[in-house]
């Protein structure tokens, strides 16, 4: 019996040591008292889960410097919204071609979500119903613009976007914008006995002839063909506006463009006029005294001509002084119909595009005027324009008196008739008053069959 009760109470007491064994190793289901928790550790999201930057893609016309500015304030937004929001910009050639493309994408679809365009194509792609208008993201009360953001845009900027033919809507934003402008070589204008070019077209005939005559170098240099557009521009210059607002008619066979076609013809003749493919090439090598084009080009006239003569920009010659004018150049941006999240998207960098900082880079590296009062005011662009006059004096003295001409998606085709009418002239198959009757009559056949 003593040795069962001895073997009963050492089972006993072994179970007992298995048992506090256990207790003190913890079981693998439950947590003991005298352990640390563990840190708990969040599940990783699902991939699906993962809310991605929206990309949207930019649809462009400018290479070179232009094109490097573009990418610069693209990387700048891309930087700002990292994590939200990618733009990839992409150059796609010319107007024409950018045009084109759009026009085979409203088709076959891959539309961007930005593009630039000018008025006429806007109207043109109205048609197929594909442009958001920008209203709505204007007032809205988070996204949108306030009263002094909209006052800091350049009222005949902001008047681009919302022409008449748009019927009250705002149908594009702000890019870069430049006017037509003449450059002049100081050197040559003093050794000829001028200070700047003349202010009308009659006072530039006589004093183109009188730089020639002194200074053995054609006086003015232009493209090989006179452009419909330029004519159209420089027929402004007398308070005409060639094409009626609502495209109904057109206005090229009248006396004041008969003057300034006979001018022009005439100076050619003299040789006091030269044309050539690239005028820039010409004007910054000092073998023309003076180049009308556009103010976008000061940036590129800095870094050709440096320090080998003094020159200038001013105001095109006028047909009337009493009242200035010269063309607003420069495309816009327009927003293509998508997804919310892409729209949303596209106007943040439209109202990106159009603000203070991207305009000051904008217009620091190339010769576009700044769509805002307040990009003046930046430490770049005051710098820029004190290091570079040129430019600050293509602000002063040519883009207070730039306005848009009459929008109208015919208006391509209405330059093209009357740039090929105005060639006769000038290869000298025809006199200028015949040229101007063919300009008018193919222009109102291109308006007959655009519709």
């Amino acid at each position: 019996m003593i040795m069962i009760k001895n073997f009963k109470l050492m089972m006993v007491t072994m179970l007992s040591l298995v048992l506090l064994f256990v207790a003190g190793c913890g079981s693998p289901t439950e947590v003991t008292t005298n352990t640390a928790k563990t840190p708990e550790v969040a599940a990783a999201p699902k991939a699906e889960n993962v809310k991605k930057p929206v990309e949207i893609d930019f649809w462009h016309i400018q290479a070179t410097i232009y094109g490097e500015a573009i990418k610069e304030i693209v990387d700048e937004f891309n930087k700002e919204y990292e994590g939200k929001i990618i733009v990839k910009e992409t150059f796609q050639g010319s107007y024409d071609d950018l045009n084109k493309k759009v026009r085979a994408a409203l088709q076959g679809g891959g539309l961007p979500v930005i593009a630039m365009a000018y008025e006429s194509d806007t109207l043109e792609y109205m048609k197929a119903d594909k442009i958001v208008a920008l209203d709505s993201y204007i007032n809205d009360p988070d996204l949108g613009l306030s009263q002094e953001e909209l006052n800091d845009i350049m009222p005949g900027v902001l008047a681009r976007q919302r022409i008449a033919e748009y019927e009250g809507k705002t149908m594009s934003w702000p890019h870069g914008n430049s006017s037509m402008g003449t450059y002049y070589n100081i050197d040559l204008l003093q050794k000829a006995g001028f200070d700047k070019p003349a202010e009308t077209w009659k006072e530039f005939e006589q004093q183109a002839i009188t730089i020639y005559e002194k200074t053995g170098v054609p006086a003015l240099v232009m493209g090989t063909s006179l452009q419909g557009g330029t004519f159209y521009s420089w027929l402004k210059t007398f308070g005409i506006e060639p094409i009626a607002p609502d495209a109904s008619s057109v206005n090229y066979d009248n006396p004041q463009a008969l003057e300034l076609l006979s001018i022009i013809k005439n100076l050619i003749d003299k040789k006091v006029i030269v044309l050539a493919e690239n005028t820039e090439q010409e004007f910054t090598n000092g073998r023309a005294a003076m180049e009308i084009s556009t103010t976008a080009r000061t940036s590129s006239k800095l870094e050709l001509i440096q320090n080998n003569f003094q020159w200038g920009i001013t105001l095109v010659p006028q047909g009337d002084t009493n009242e200035k004018r010269t063309t607003l150049y420069g495309g816009n941006q327009i927003m293509f119909k998508g997804n919310p999240d892409k729209e949303e998207a596209g106007w943040t960098f439209l109202k990106y595009f159009a603000g203070p900082k991207a305009q000051a880079i904008y217009a620091a590296k190339t010769g576009y005027f700044p769509a805002t009062l307040s990009s003046q005011d930046t430490d770049l662009l005051k710098k820029n324009y004190a290091d570079n006059p040129q430019k600050a004096q293509a602000f002063e003295e040519v883009f207070p008196y730039a306005t848009i001409g009459v929008s109208t998606s015919a208006k391509r085709v209405v330059d093209d008739a009357v740039g090929k009418a105005l060639e006769m002239t000038l290869t000298g198959s025809t006199a200028p008053a015949e040229s101007l009757k063919a300009a008018q009559s193919d222009a109102v056949k291109a308006l007959k069959e655009f519709k």
